[in-house]
């Protein structure tokens, strides 16, 4: 009973520190946080924070072309549904059109979204560059942004928990 107490404190008390820690993080877009943390000199400031800006901005602007491109996955998922059955041809044919288009505007997203990450990567690289050991390691507990992928209509992200569909068969499915 004791022995059992005892690890329920060192697990509880590995958790609460766990969680301490995450949420003393600052994420580096946070340049108001983020830049007193790395007690930068001067000569580094003016490498660092322009470096950090760019990632920011870059963030910001793939975060609107998510959104924007989220709107029309989910636009086009209610409308392929409403009008998919019992529709003429020219509504097939129409809203093929808009789906070829969407599938042309998300390839173009997902290449923007590449080069995105390798601006991130350089800069970072860069920043990386100009910093000595204690604040490599300041830099390094700061959240990088993710480019996290857009949500598409009827998918499942794998960490929302939930069945998957094809009733458990592997190929999907029901029969």
């Amino acid at each position: 009973m004791r022995k059992t107490r005892n690890v329920t404190l060192r697990c509880f008390a590995l958790l609460a520190s766990t969680f301490l820690i995450s949420a003393c993080s600052v994420k580096l877009i946070d340049i108001d946080r983020s830049m007193p943390r790395l007690n930068l000199s001067e000569e580094q400031s003016k490498v660092v924070q322009p470096k950090m800006m760019a990632i920011k901005e870059i963030a910001e602007k793939y975060e609107l072309e998510k959104e924007e491109l989220e709107e029309g996955l989910n636009s086009m998922g209610g409308e392929g549904m409403a009008r998919g059955r019992g529709g003429d041809d020219s509504d097939r044919s129409e809203l093929q059109g808009k789906f070829q288009e969407l599938r042309r505007k998300r390839e173009e997203f997902l290449k923007r979204r590449e080069a995105y990450l390798s601006a991130i990567k350089i800069h970072v690289a860069d920043i990386k560059a100009v910093l000595n050991k204690e604040q490599l390691i300041a830099f390094e507990k700061m959240k990088l942004p993710e480019l996290e992928m857009p949500e598409t209509p009827g998918r499942r992200r794998p960490d929302m928990g939930g069945p998957r569909g094809g009733g458990g068969r592997r190929g999907g499915g029901m029969f």
